[in-house]
């Protein structure tokens, strides 16, 4: 008998420690998020975010199981928080993705999907690959 009561205590105590350990990296992946000037990082720490409290929220007993529906409505909740793409379009084709300068300030870019490159850090990647 104080055997089981051991195990379930250690078990519970590892139960506890996990979830504490799942809502730290939903707070870190928060000021991430919040911490970050691109659209696209900002979506993927609130997504870890959600995840890791879900996950948490599961272990404490809050809940017994998640509807399907629920995953349906995040997506469309994110696309309504979410800034027009072409606000996010419009960030390439004005600035270099990897130096964040204007285009005004050095010239033209090189474009791609969602990217842009300027002749210096081009330049500087060629030189990388090169060594």
């Amino acid at each position: 008998m104080e055997q089981d009561f051991r195990k379930k205590t250690f078990r519970g105590a590892k139960v506890e420690d996990l979830i504490k350990e799942l809502e730290n990296l939903s707070t870190l992946c928060e000021g991430k998020s919040e911490q970050s000037a691109h659209i696209e990082r900002q979506r993927f720490y609130e997504g870890m975010a959600i995840a890791y409290t879900t996950i948490a929220v599961k272990l404490k007993g809050e809940f017994d199981y998640i509807e399907p529906k629920v995953f349906d409505e995040l997506y469309p909740a994110i696309n309504r928080t979410s800034p027009p793409k072409s606000e996010i379009e419009n960030e390439f084709l004005s600035n270099c993705s990897f130096c964040h300068r204007s285009k005004e300030e050095i010239g033209d870019l090189a474009l791609g999907p969602n990217v842009s490159i300027c002749q210096e850090c081009l330049e500087f990647g060629s030189e990388v690959i090169n060594s």
